[in-house]
């Protein structure tokens, strides 16, 4: 595995309902299963910080009413806000590669906007780490 550069995605998600959603595809597989990305931070705000919430990435779309799983292998990071304004604990597996979609969840939320800022290493996969790479993605443990 050889590292690339550093990329970051950020953006902002309106929730709405009550509780309120939010779920963006933030990377669409391109069928380049020998580019990958890795995760080194991820951190998610409300515009309003007194809104609690609770974040997901994950290498597929996590239903409503799920929570934070880790031993879900579709989710790799977490980020939970507490609405009181203080730094939002986050919590991120260091053994994930993506390299097919990524997505991010927020649920447990009131109505509003909500940032995110995610920082990921690009990598170039061998033919065998790709492989790997997907069917970690993809098993349930």
């Amino acid at each position: 595995m050889k590292a690339g550069r550093i990329r970051t995605l950020r953006g902002i998600l309106t929730a709405t309902g009550a509780p309120a959603v939010a779920r963006r595809n933030l990377v669409v597989a391109d069928g380049l299963i020998n580019y990958g990305l890795k995760i080194t931070k991820f951190q998610l705000w409300a515009v309003d910080p007194t809104d609690s919430f609770v974040g997901i990435l994950s290498y597929s779309t996590i239903s409503s009413g799920s929570t934070m799983n880790a031993g879900d292998n579709r989710q790799f990071a977490w980020s939970v806000g507490n609405g009181t304004g203080d730094l939002n604990p986050t919590y991120i597996d260091p053994d994930h590669i993506i390299n097919r979609d990524m997505f991010i969840s927020i649920s447990d939320a009131a109505a509003g906007d909500y940032n995110y800022l995610i920082e990921c290493q690009a990598y170039a996969l061998d033919d065998n780490e790709a492989i790997i790479s997907i069917i970690k993605e993809t098993s349930q443990s």
